[in-house]
Formats: C-alpha cells, sequence, structure tokens
C-alpha cells in the first residue's frame, strides 16, 4: 500500500515545476558552456601570443582575476544543469520522494543561484575595468609597455578584456541563468508550501473514493446477478 501511495504521489503545480527547472537546466547549461569555452579560448589565446615572441624574449599574461571567478562560475552553472537533472527525474521516477523535498530542492537552487551572483558580481567588474597584465622582458631586462602594445597590435591581440568576445558572453549569459535559477526555486517553494500539498490530495482523494466505491458496486451487481441466474435452475431442479 505504501509502495503504491509512493508511485501515485501528486505533485502540485507538476507542469510549472517541470516547466522552471527545465528552463534553469537549459540556463545552466549555457553558463557552464560559455565558461568552459572562455577557458579554453584563454589558454589557446596565450600559448598563440608566446609562441610569436622571438626566442630570447620572455612573455608573461596575468589573468588570475578573471581566470578564478571565471572557473567558479563554469563550476556553479553546471552544478545548476545537474541538480535540475535530478529534480527532474524525480519528478517522474521517485515522486513520492520529490512531493516531500520540494522545499528543500527550492533552498538547494536559491543557494547555488546566490553563489553565481556572488561570483558573476566581481566577473563582470573585472569584465568591464581591467586588462590583462601583460609584460615581456629579454635577458631580465623587461621591455616597456609601448613595444608590447605595438607586438600587441601587430598580432591583432588585445589585453583588454571587454573586448574579448568570449569573455562577453560569460559577462552576460550567466545572469539569465541566474533569473531562471531563482523563479524554479520560486515555484519549488511554492509547490512545496502544505497548503499546497493539502489541496493537491483533497483533489486527489474524490477521485479515489469514486473508483472504490464504483468497484464495491460492480461486485455488487455482479453477485446479485449470480444469484438470479442460479434461482430458476434451482425451481427447475
Amino acid at each position: 500500500m505504501k509502495l503504491l501511495s509512493s508511485s501515485t504521489a501528486i505533485i502540485p503545480l507538476k507542469a510549472a515545476v517541470l516547466g522552471s527547472l527545465s528552463m534553469a537546466w537549459a540556463w545552466g547549461v549555457i553558463a557552464g558552456s560559455v565558461g568552459l569555452n572562455a577557458l579554453i579560448k584563454s589558454n589557446q589565446e596565450k600559448s598563440r601570443l608566446k609562441k610569436s615572441v622571438p626566442a630570447p624574449a620572455v612573455l608573461t599574461i596575468d589573468t588570475d582575476d578573471v581566470f578564478q571567478s571565471g572557473v567558479v562560475l563554469t563550476v556553479v552553472g553546471a552544478l545548476i544543469a545537474v541538480l535540475c537533472s535530478i529534480f527532474i527525474l524525480m519528478l517522474f521516477f521517485t515522486r513520492g520522494y520529490a512531493a516531500r523535498s520540494l522545499r528543500t530542492q527550492s533552498l538547494i537552487l536559491a543557494f547555488c543561484a546566490t553563489w553565481l551572483l556572488a561570483t558573476l558580481i566581481p566577473f563582470t567588474f573585472f569584465f568591464a575595468t581591467r586588462s590583462a597584465k601583460v609584460s615581456a622582458s629579454i635577458g631580465g631586462v623587461e621591455l616597456p609597455a609601448s613595444i608590447i602594445k605595438q607586438t600587441e597590435k601587430a598580432l591583432g591581440s588585445t589585453s583588454v578584456y571587454r573586448e574579448i568576445g568570449y569573455l562577453r558572453l560569460v559577462a552576460i549569459l550567466p545572469w539569465i541563468t541566474i533569473l531562471f535559477t531563482v523563479i524554479a526555486s520560486g515555484v519549488l517553494f511554492t509547490a512545496g508550501s502544505p497548503a499546497r500539498r493539502a489541496h493537491a490530495h483533497a483533489q486527489a482523494s474524490p477521485a479515489d473514493s469514486t473508483t472504490a466505491h464504483e468497484t464495491r458496486t460492480d461486485d455488487g451487481l455482479t453477485e446479485e446477478k449470480g444469484d438470479k441466474s442460479t434461482t430458476p435452475t434451482a425451481a427447475a431442479a
């Protein structure tokens, strides 16, 4: 009986929950993807520039500010996508547990949205106001900044973060991820309220009792018909 109850558990606002989780999942994937893309392209660009410098010269490119916050941003975006995938699967395969843990799921997503926001704010600040720290030296003697700038232009590169396309995607798209994660958290919290759950069970209960009543009525009619069919036989005998 408990297994049946768990498998037929009612999820309040199921369509809204599924829709909001799906959108949060999609934008979590996008945030993780653009973050990973930026990390890969940044490393490729650094390698290309260092190989373009003649042998005696040593080129140093410091992007620790956006790199560290970008790594955390990528991880949190991927984490949101993974969590939403788990919550969506729970709606179909463990509905009883999903219905009982809606508010827990809401708090988990709220924490992830807050974490992503706390990471995205400094990343956006670095993107808008800073540049990569580029230095070059030959035999321990540092080259002037003017020569480095000329070399950047000759190589078709820039050290200004806001002028780099793949960093612009990271600075913009995860804000939408935060929005849909907050929406999903709010929908889950609303669906998990005691009033919503009680209302969902109240709507399901009349259907269950009607089905049980019809089953009992059908049994009674069958037995009555069986008695009437046997009566003439007994009289004939």
